[in-house]
């Protein structure tokens, strides 16, 4: 297929979209001289259709962007598309072989409950509105901003508050809540996320949704937000907690770690760690948790840099506390059949120690 009519292209596109949601995937990639790619339940696939020409792509990105290719100035990009009688979708171009590809998220259009997430508990605790920073982590399509979402929904639904946030692109639309929503896209309501972040401060927030730490400035922004007497919300690409607390160190220079440890300890209210594993059985995925709340035990491995090593433990022995290690809620999931033994065991950060385990509950052989 070769064509630079929009109106043929469009079609296709609708048809792609459309294919994608019957399908149930998460993530469509578009690249020059080759066919769709569709994920679904976290597995790529090839889709049985023709070939897109270079200029297919480059009239797709015209057509989702909403921009000519003389206003672009990046090699690479975020954006958000609505697909009317579709969905919504979140875009990202980028430049490959000197050529335009893309790949495209689907979004739904309802924002998850904490049930049917089956998010923990104590995350409806870290929702609610009191000063500090809480965490969403885990690799690239864990669910972060999924439940970044369901948070930010339960706090704007249960009070009035000024909520604002600053994402590259918008996913959920926060509509139809009790709240003020104030919802800032990277490239249309604000040139820089610097220049957001420098803004949202005078801006008169209860609680701020970051999109993303990705540096040292928005880290301080974060922090400082938290210190002043704001919610803060934002997501990070880490593991597990113990990663996140040395990475974010890590972005501290080294003369300034003790007051980097020293703000962590007071401004960290807790940590949701995230990965979607495969459900035992039938299709789709299921959602693993980590969880640390900040307590005097969690602070005391913050501001001691020798005990850091001990948060992990911390963690396992934290139950009463609403805390649990990724490998805990492994076990919990095996119990419950909802992910294969094996998965469990290939997916653990210690896989000796969660075989052990299960072959005692007779989970495995």
């Amino acid at each position: 297929m070769s064509t630079t009519d929009p109106n043929v292209m469009k079609a296709t596109l609708a048809k792609l979209f459309q294919g994608m949601q019957q399908l149930k995937g998460s993530d469509l990639h578009l690249r020059a001289e080759a066919p769709p790619f569709v994920r679904v339940d976290g597995a790529l696939s090839r889709a049985n259709l023709p070939a897109l020409s270079a200029e297919d792509l480059e009239q797709a990105l015209l057509l989702t962007s909403g921009r000519t290719l003389e206003q672009i100035t990046r090699a690479d990009f975020e954006y958000s598309y609505d697909a009317v009688g579709v969905g919504r979708f979140r875009g990202h171009a980028f430049r490959e072989n000197g050529r335009w590809a893309l790949t495209f998220r689907i979004i739904p259009t309802q924002v998850p409950a904490f049930a049917e997430l089956r998010l923990p508990a104590v995350v409806k605790v870290l929702s609610e509105r009191a000063p500090g920073l809480t965490l969403i982590v885990g690799p690239t399509g864990s669910g972060k901003t999924t439940t970044a979402a369901a948070m930010l929904r339960y706090l704007a639904m249960a009070e009035c508050a000024h909520i604002v946030t600053i994402e590259d692109p918008i996913e959920y639309r926060l509509t139809d809540t009790k709240s003020c929503v104030s919802q800032r896209e990277l490239g249309r309501d604000t040139p820089t996320y610097t220049d957001a972040l420098k803004a949202v401060l005078r801006e008169d927030p209860d609680l701020i949704f970051l999109g993303e730490i990705r540096d040292p400035e928005s880290l301080m922004v974060a922090l400082q937000a938290g210190e002043t007497g704001h919610s803060v919300i934002a997501t990070f690409h880490t593991g597990n907690a113990t990663q996140t607390i040395q990475r974010l160190l890590g972005m501290f220079s080294p003369e300034d770690q003790v007051m980097a440890r020293e703000r962590l300890a007071d401004t960290l209210r807790g940590i949701i760690c995230q990965r979607l594993m495969p459900r035992k059985g039938t299709r789709g995925r299921v959602l693993v948790t980590e969880v640390l709340v900040n307590n005097y035990s969690v602070r005391e491995c913050l501001r001691d840099p020798g005990k850091l090593k001990s948060l992990h433990a911390v963690l396992e022995r934290s139950k009463q506390e609403q805390m649990h290690t990724l490998d805990q809620d492994l076990v919990a999931l095996v119990r419950e059949g909802l992910v294969d033994a094996e998965v469990a065991v290939a997916n653990a950060a210690s896989p000796q120690d969660m075989r052990r385990n299960l072959t005692l509950q007779g989970r495995v052989g």
